[in-house]
């Protein structure tokens, strides 16, 4: 057994909005170094309400990739693979809204998103349960949230750039430029520009 403080084989976060600020990966690429698995499902720039808060996270991203730590961002397209069974809980065509924490055999979930807004901010609740069942439910929500007909795998080439992994129409691709239209561009390049980030 452990508690939420003390991980000893994996930790899994999905958060609608995921702006983890330089101590909060200090504390993630830590526990991969130790070798903790790290998960990360958030949303992509072109399924977010708010590329803004984009624009305080993807600068991270490398940095998590480099050390190991694992991340999907959520397509927009939830519909893709054309059945409702498939569709993530929680998730519309423009964003997904689930806030939950996995710390090996125990689940936080609530309204807790992982950004400065919520730790600081903000009033949040949340319920923190150790249960198989609910941990077998979450394992099998992250399998769907990791499935690349809905979400793109976030990877780092030898080389250092970001790569965006996906499955479309029955095959694999890969792009080499982060998807979204120029103003989500934009907003988020303003968003890290004017160091939002602690207000996110």
């Amino acid at each position: 057994m452990t508690d939420a403080t003390t991980l000893e084989e994996r930790l899994v976060i999905i958060s609608a909005y995921f702006v983890p600020t330089e101590q909060g990966v200090k504390s993630l690429t830590d526990l991969a170094d130790q070798g903790i698995a790290v998960e990360i499902i958030t949303n992509s720039l072109e399924s977010t309400d708010a590329a803004v808060v984009h624009g305080a996270y993807a600068p991270w991203r490398e940095t998590l990739l480099r050390h190991g730590v694992v991340l999907y961002e959520m397509r927009p397209e939830q519909e893709a693979g054309g059945s409702e069974d498939m569709r993530v809980p929680g998730a519309s065509a423009s964003a997904l809204h689930i806030k939950a924490l996995s710390f090996d055999d125990q689940l936080f979930v609530g309204s807790f998103n992982v950004d400065p807004r919520s730790i600081y901010w903000n009033t949040e609740i949340g319920v923190l349960a150790r249960s198989e069942s609910l941990m077998q439910a979450f394992n099998e929500l992250l399998a769907v949230g990791q499935d690349p007909t809905l979400s793109y795998q976030v990877e780092l080439t030898p080389e250092g750039e970001l790569n965006w992994h996906l499955e479309r129409d029955g095959k694999m691709e890969v792009l080499t430029s982060e998807p979204g239209n120029f103003w989500r561009h934009f907003n988020a390049w303003l968003s890290h520009t004017l160091r939002l980030e602690r207000l996110l």
